[in-house]
């Protein structure tokens, strides 16, 4: 979490407090020397990431708000929360990029001085360490309401989703109180002197444990909706497609593990403010990934209302109702579960029954009602007549 680096010959802090003057933040290694004024950096990795992952974030809340709008009218707290989430992950990404801007992170910690360090690096790396949980808390809580609609009727699965929202905004928030309380300035201090306390670099050993808390955490995202899936009464293709929707999860969940390994690395590293860019760029993609599983339900959805045009524009007049008619997050989520519900089986049979004794009597009636042939003709009946039983 606390990406400044701190000498380890010194336990105080991140780095000396007072800086001696024209002095690096950290030593270089052996036969390197200090570019103060042309330093290289590695900060544009985070640059492309960002400029890559906004538009996405864009792109696939637009289309769920949109099916959402279109389709689908009525709103549940998974809507909300995921607009909420949306928003927070572009605001988090707007700070990243200032701080950034800022020059500090992305150099090797040995091309600054550390007289050259101010304020706002420190306040707005302060700011990023406090929002990330509950940002990410407020992704996650999103997938768990989303599963609560689609499964509500079984009561053990809205334990494990309740567990889940519960444990994981006890920590997200919790880590919110923690980098308040040991990096934000007490009394006469500024932000530079509060990331130079030995308080605050007791937040670099938590980072490592919020790394393994993702991971966990996805990982439980991932598995509890499987035997639900598996217990829908549905065709195996659509269950398959299901769990492969859910699957998509997998993307975040790698995105974690990314992350941990970074948290871990960066843990280790002098070179602090050189190795935070490739966990930041994780966290970007992590996000986005946990963005874009929310919206696998709409983009299912709103493909299969334009499956029938775009197969009219290509040409097909055979459409497969079965690809056309396969059941989607959205359906499943409405307020009556009917695709697990044996009383709408029962009814589905009974007006199967009741379709099929009609057919019957529509056909007897048919063949009552049909002309008699020239054979079945009695004397005297014309031959371009037909006679018409009573």
């Amino acid at each position: 979490m606390a990406p400044l680096a701190a000498e380890r010959s010194a336990p105080t802090g991140f780095f000396p407090f007072p800086p001696p003057p024209n002095m690096p933040l950290a030593p270089p290694p052996p036969g390197v020397t200090p570019n103060f004024d042309h330093p290289e950096s590695n900060a544009w990795h985070v640059d492309v990431t960002a400029a890559i992952c906004i538009p996405l974030i864009v792109l696939f809340s637009s289309i769920r708000l949109y099916t959402q709008y279109r389709l689908y009218p009525s709103r549940t707290l998974a809507d909300y929360t995921f607009m909420l989430a949306a928003a927070w992950t572009i605001i988090y990404i707007a700070i990243l990029l200032a701080l950034l801007d800022k020059g500090l992170f992305g150099r090797h910690i040995w091309d600054t001085k550390m007289e050259d360090l101010t304020n706002t690096p420190f306040l707005l790396t302060l700011v990023l360490e406090a929002i990330y949980g509950p940002f990410v808390w407020m992704i996650k809580i999103s997938l768990f309401f989303l599963y609560r609609q689609l499964f509500h009727p079984k009561q053990y699965f809205l334990y494990l989703v309740w567990a889940g929202v519960i444990v994981s905004g006890l920590f997200y928030w919790s880590s919110l109180i923690a980098a308040v309380a040991l990096c934000a300035p007490r009394g006469d201090e500024t932000y530079i002197m509060a990331f130079a306390s030995a308080r605050c670099g007791k937040t670099k050993g938590l980072a490592v444990v919020m790394g393994v808390f993702n991971v966990l955490s996805d990982l439980y995202l991932l598995v509890i909706p499987i035997p639900p899936v598996l217990g829908l009464h549905l065709q195996p293709r659509k269950k398959i497609g299901l769990l492969i929707l859910f699957a998509t999860g997998i993307l975040a969940f790698n995105a974690s593990a990314l992350g941990l390994h970074y948290r871990v690395q960066v843990n280790k590293s002098l070179d602090d403010t050189w190795k935070i860019m490739p966990l930041y760029l994780a966290i970007i993609i992590e996000m986005t990934a946990g963005i874009a599983v929310l919206c696998m339900p709409a983009m299912a959805a709103l493909s299969k209302q334009c499956m029938p045009a775009v197969s009219k524009y290509f040409g097909r007049s055979n459409i497969d109702s079965n690809d056309t008619e396969q059941a989607t997050f959205y359906e499943m989520a409405k307020p009556r579960n009917t695709i697990n519900s044996p009383s709408a089986r029962d009814k589905e049979a009974q007006c199967s029954k009741e379709c099929g004794r009609m057919a019957t009597s529509s056909s007897d009636s048919a063949n009552e009602l049909r002309p008699r042939t020239s054979d079945s003709m009695t004397l005297g009946e014309k031959p371009g007549r037909t006679s018409v039983s009573p």
